[in-house]
């Protein structure tokens, strides 16, 4: 169950980073601003990859513009002179048009339509991913033209959003398709996992590089070259909870890749939530409320059909802010579409609300916007950026 927080009593669970409560009124006020809005700060995208730069010394960051693909954030990572991770040309494309190089991008995503890599090949990417032979068979176009990475995936993971569900091949099956590539005078790069995302627990990260240092060891007394391991993305953000700072989540993946990997080899990582998420406050006004059996029903002017789709496709739990200080009861929290689907919160805890109260919802930066609708025509949240 969530409970709402009173800015003016900040709960212990982790410190509040970003905007002030009194500030967003303001904003809102002096702007003459419409909710649902989403106030981007750059200064937190910058901090984010620094802390994580800092974090993961000599592995080069690429940022999954799937989280969140703002321009804003996109020209940060530019300007901070990182990489990106995109899945797909039109990602590619706005990697460019934020002034990033395609040719040093990966495109992650391991299975690609034929149109999809010829769209991206002539955009510039050179680097793709493979899990499975038939994907290798769509490269035969490109001998001599592109850098294949074989991803396999990653067992007991106990990340929020399990990636491996779907995606990469047994760990046994790497050589296999090492063999194909080659076979088909294509161009082997190197191997690459990733764990889930919002992985809460670093130590199958351990597992993951050794299982990639087994890989890799094999993959060398065959006589093949690795140049790259892209160790992927997860690195959690505190939403209701705690999790460690990003210095002590790494500190044990650092030692592992020092032990397991050999220093010729260029490292990446795919940070795509833990740069975007801390990010981005959305701001939701209430916009009508009743009593229904007994209790409280407020309805915002966003919700699972905007937004909040990241309570359905990225499993994620919000914390509330509130500036109400009075009795609080156990409430529910909706939507504005006519669907009955679009309840935000069953049971949270609340103070009374009126109408036009402000609600601020704090790190709701990734898998938030980017899969929102405007499901009955309604107005979906736009962005404010600052510094």
């Amino acid at each position: 169950m969530i409970k709402a927080i009173n800015v003016h009593r900040p709960d212990r669970i982790s410190r509040l980073r970003g905007l002030e409560y009194r500030t967003v009124r303001s904003l809102v006020a002096d702007r003459n601003l419409k909710t649902p809005l989403l106030i981007l700060s750059r200064s937190e995208i910058r901090s984010g990859l620094d802390r994580l730069s800092k974090a993961l010394p000599g592995v080069n960051v690429h940022y999954a513009v799937k989280s969140n693909n703002h321009e804003a954030i996109l020209k940060e990572v530019v300007a901070a002179g990182h990489g990106f991770d995109v899945a797909s040309s039109d990602e590619l494309n706005q990697i460019i048009r934020a002034g990033g190089q395609p040719d040093q991008a990966i495109h992650s995503h391991p299975i690609k339509a034929p149109s999809e890599i010829r769209a991206a090949f002539d955009m510039g990417a050179r680097i793709f991913v493979v899990d499975n032979p038939d994907e290798i068979e769509k490269f035969r176009p490109y001998t001599g033209k592109v850098k294949l990475l074989v991803r396999f995936k990653v067992e007991d993971s106990q990340a929020v959003v399990n990636l491996s569900y779907k995606f990469g091949c047994e760990p046994n099956d790497v050589p296999a398709l090492v063999e194909k590539i080659s076979r088909l005078k294509l161009d082997f790069y190197g191997v690459t996992f990733h764990v889930g995302s919002q992985c809460v627990k670093n130590d199958i990260y351990i597992k993951a590089v050794e299982a990639a240092g087994d890989i890799i060891s094999r993959l060398t007394q065959s006589g093949y070259v690795i140049r790259l391991l892209d160790i992927g993305g997860g690195f959690p953000v505190p939403y209701t909870s705690r999790v460690l700072s990003i210095g002590e989540f790494c500190r044990p993946i650092n030692r592992a890749l020092r032990k397991r990997i050999p220093p010729e080899i260029r490292l990446a990582c795919e940070p795509g939530r833990f740069v975007s998420a801390p990010a981005v406050t959305l701001v939701s006004s209430v916009i009508g409320k009743s009593k229904r059996s007994g209790r409280n029903w407020y309805f915002l002017d966003d919700g699972l059909y905007g937004s909040f789709s990241g309570r359905l496709y990225d499993h994620g739990e919000y914390r509330v802010l509130t500036n109400r200080n009075t009795t609080w009861k156990r409430s529910v929290l909706a939507g504005p579409t006519c669907d009955s689907f679009d309840v935000i919160y069953k049971d949270i805890i609340l103070p009374p609300l009126n109408l036009g109260d402000l609600l601020m919802f704090p790190a709701m930066g990734a898998y938030c916007s980017v899969s929102a609708t405007n499901f009955n025509s309604l107005r979906k949240a736009e962005y404010i950026v600052i510094d």
